[in-house]
């Protein structure tokens, strides 16, 4: 079509419509005036049909959740905005209709966030599951390593989304004994060290072009569990500090004229009488400073004890202990690697001094371990506690990141150790951690996490 037919058609168009003035314009061709007519029916006809299909869906959305998808739908609009990626935090719930028609509050939006949050690191487990099994003998020593320790800290995500989702669901302002300052402290650090996790899984590729290229097909996966997870952090971070400024400002009315004590300034405190955290068991204070401490087991490298090296002495331990197990090492050194697993829970390592109990390993990654894999000690299970002993690593600064001690453990603590490597010699990885008079020492990056 030429220029001056394309002119001519649009022309055809507007003949007999009304001009700037609201008078008819002059028609040159009357006889096109039916086509024009025929054309606006079809486009009404068009709208029409169009209008009628958004009715029917609406209808549907509206039936499949019970008549309540307005106000779910503005609910989680509102919760998701105090979030980083509110777009992600809207439609992973709006997209599945079951979850959507349980929504009915902020908490019923976190309680949706960390479920999905958990369906997704499932999924990030079993595709690296996968991927070892496929690849298995043919990755170098370090990623196939670094995929094992992927799959220990998804395990440890789990568990910490499961607990995070069982303390928002006895989340009642005033309704137990624990204050809402300990409430939310427990909730912000278990969806903190969740995010922590997949970082640090992430971290394992970093040492060359082959780990990187693994790197970047997790990539993808493991960012979008670590922005649900944030997702689900920043609504409990609005959520409760909300719920405490009000306790605080209904504490201030009750104590006003009463001169009672308002409420204190929550679960990171340390006491002022002995300088040991508040979330600290009047036990394990007695524990940590008494002058001996009675042992449920002995290590001893020269065979005195019960056993001759601290991991068989881990080994022999209660699984998931409700009460302090203590471990007394005798003066020596230790060549070894230690871990403490999760369902290691309330071990206690007592040394005869710092200067003459010594736990060493030279685990690093020039020589093929991951950063997260080269502690010559890891502390993972809950509540343990170490006192009067060293932990080494000897690797040397050419060998770069080599831990002596890496923290996982919730509510841990350690005095009066010593902490000596060169680079990355204290790794506090993740969740609640307490030291005091330790001695820590390094070249590079010696304190981090």
């Amino acid at each position: 079509m030429t220029r001056h037919q394309h002119h001519r058609q649009n022309s055809e168009l507007f003949d007999g419509m009304p001009n700037s003035t609201g008078d008819p314009a002059p028609s040159t061709t009357p006889l096109r005036k039916k086509p024009l007519l025929i054309l606006l029916s079809s486009f009404l006809l068009l709208a029409l049909v169009a209008g009628t299909f958004a009715s029917l869906a609406a209808s549907r959305s509206m039936a499949r959740s019970g008549g309540r998808d307005t106000t779910a739908h503005g609910v989680l609009r509102a919760a998701c905005s105090s979030t980083l990626y509110p777009e992600l935090c809207y439609s992973s719930i709006a997209d599945h209709p079951s979850l959507l028609a349980t929504i009915t509050d902020q908490k019923d939006v976190i309680h949706g966030a960390i479920n999905l949050s958990r369906t997704a690191v499932e999924n990030s487990y079993f595709r690296v599951q996968k991927l070892r099994a496929a690849r298995d003998g043919a990755l170098p020593a370090r990623e196939g390593e670094a995929l094992h320790d992927c799959l220990e800290m998804f395990d440890e995500t789990l568990d910490e989304l499961r607990e995070a989702d069982a303390g928002l669901a006895g989340y009642v302002p005033g309704g137990d004994s624990k204050s809402l300052a300990q409430h939310a402290a427990d909730l912000k650090t278990l969806l903190s060290a969740a995010m922590t996790n997949q970082e640090s899984c992430l971290d394992g590729f970093s040492h060359d072009a082959h780990d990187r290229q693994l790197r970047a097909g997790l990539k993808g996966a493991i960012t979008h569990v670590s922005h649900m997870c944030s997702n689900a952090l920043a609504m409990v971070v609005n959520m409760t500090d909300v719920d405490i400024a009000a306790a605080e400002a209904s504490e201030e009315l009750r104590a006003r004229g009463h001169h009672r004590k308002l409420l204190d300034g929550g679960p990171y405190g340390v006491d002022a009488e002995d300088g040991l955290p508040s979330w600290m068991s009047e036990g394990d204070r007695r524990l940590l400073q008494a002058n001996t401490v009675m042992a449920d087991a002995v290590v001893a490298a020269d065979g005195s004890g019960d056993y001759r090296t601290v991991s068989a002495a881990v080994a022999a331990a209660p699984v998931k202990s409700s009460k302090r197990y203590v471990i007394r090492i005798k003066a020596g050194t230790y060549k070894e690697n230690v871990e403490v697993p999760k369902k290691k829970t309330n071990i206690m390592f007592v040394g005869d001094d710092r200067r003459t109990t010594i736990i060493t390993g030279s685990l690093n990654v020039v020589d093929g371990s991951t950063t997260f894999k080269s502690a010559t000690v890891a502390a993972v299970g809950e509540q343990f506690l170490a006192r009067d002993l060293t932990f080494r690593n000897t690797a040397g600064p050419s060998k770069h990141q080599a831990v002596a001690l890496r923290v996982g453990s919730d509510r841990s603590a350690f005095y009066r150790c010593d902490i000596v490597a060169y680079q990355d010699t204290l790794y506090v990885h993740s969740l609640r951690q307490f030291f005091r008079d330790c001695y820590i020492s390094g070249t590079v990056d010696f304190i981090f996490g």
